[in-house]
């Protein structure tokens, strides 16, 4: 008799920022390393938002650096529950990211809503 294991998986919202002196091919190959990396933790891009560049509220300090304009995107992604604080922790220690926030997405929302 073999046991099945389920695999449990949920629908998560990222948003993410992009330093905004970056040259647009430089965030065009920065957006596909993240697909890339949604991939090899076993998750699925259901959508992605470009919401463009935009002026911050404060200025953040990251790398010695301080930005005052960042390249928002908002994706909507598919992980299994056991690998996506691995994906996070990979996520936080990317370098040309300044924040990013992942949170499970709410149920009653239709992924094509968001």
């Amino acid at each position: 008799m073999k046991l099945v294991k389920e695999i449990i998986s949920k629908n998560y919202e990222l948003t993410y920022l992009i330093p905004g002196d970056m040259l647009d091919a430089d965030v065009s190959r920065l957006k596909k390393e993240i697909v890339e990396l949604v991939g090899r933790h076993k998750g699925s891009v259901v959508k992605e938002d470009d919401w463009g560049r935009k002026h911050l509220a404060y200025n953040i300090s990251q790398g010695g650096k301080t930005y005052a304009e960042a390249v928002y995107v908002h994706m909507v992604l598919n992980f299994p529950v056991s690998t996506v604080q691995a994906f996070d922790q990979d996520l936080a220690l990317h370098r040309e990211i300044i924040r990013h926030l992942l949170v499970i997405a709410d149920e009653t929302t239709d992924a094509s809503e968001v």
